[in-house]
């Protein structure tokens, strides 16, 4: 009975550290990134928050790096003086591909309001 119970409690650990590591596993080998502070440049000085308004997620790239911002979300990006922001796809008012900000001291700490 002793021996029944080891093994479920094992098993159960074991069942237990393993579900913890599979997200971590999961998003380390996405492309996209969702963290609320990305960095996108090394050495970044400029951080601008992007609100997306819209009902789907929006995805943006900066430096080849592609950020999903979620419906009713925001999160916060930085880059250097400069870094161009794409959209990486269609939304209200803009089509993928097209130039939505670049980062300037002017806009540092400020909001963007996207879709």
């Amino acid at each position: 009975m002793q021996r029944i119970n080891r093994m479920l409690a094992s098993s159960l650990a074991l069942f237990l550290v393993a579900g913890t590591m599979t997200p971590a596993v999961a998003n380390a080998s996405s492309n996209k990134k969702t963290k609320t502070d990305a960095s996108t440049v090394q050495g970044a000085s400029i951080a601008v928050q992007v609100y997306n308004r819209g009902d789907a997620s929006q995805d943006l790239k900066i430096d080849g790096q592609t950020y999903t911002v979620k419906p009713h979300q925001s999160i916060t990006i930085k880059g250097a003086s400069g870094a161009a922001v794409y959209a990486d796809t269609a939304g209200a008012g803009y089509q993928k591909g097209e130039l939505l900000f670049k980062f300037a001291p002017s806009i540092n700490g400020g909001t963007v309001k996207i879709n």
